[in-house]
């Protein structure tokens, strides 16, 4: 399982370079570079959601669905934005139910 976090970002950056050589298009590039970062950025950021178990079960399901969403848009250049956005939905219903549930903060 471990191979596989290390494999498939290198996997998403040969499919970048392919597609940037057949095609040539630098925004095209930029923009799936970034969508990479971000998903894989979400991905270490959700490990403090073990606390919650059910959120962060969503939160790994909806990182593979946008990481084959920024695979989908590396191949046929269109966004699937549902798979893009859930990953930062649930961290941020899970942020939410920390600042509801946490008692020592004052309310604005």
């Amino acid at each position: 399982m471990k191979f596989l976090v290390v494999l498939l970002p290198l996997i998403t950056i040969a499919f970048i370079y392919i597609m940037f050589r057949r095609d040539g298009d630098v925004k095209k590039v930029v923009i799936s570079s970034l969508l990479l970062l971000v998903v894989i950025s979400l991905s270490i950021m959700g490990n403090i959601m073990r606390s919650i178990a059910p959120l962060f079960l969503t939160h790994i399901v909806a990182i593979i669905f946008a990481y084959g969403a920024t695979i989908y848009y590396v191949l046929k250049g269109k966004f699937v934005w549902l798979a893009l956005v859930a990953p930062l939905v649930t961290m941020l219903v899970y942020l939410l139910l920390v600042w509801v549930g946490n008692e020592h903060l004052p309310l604005l």
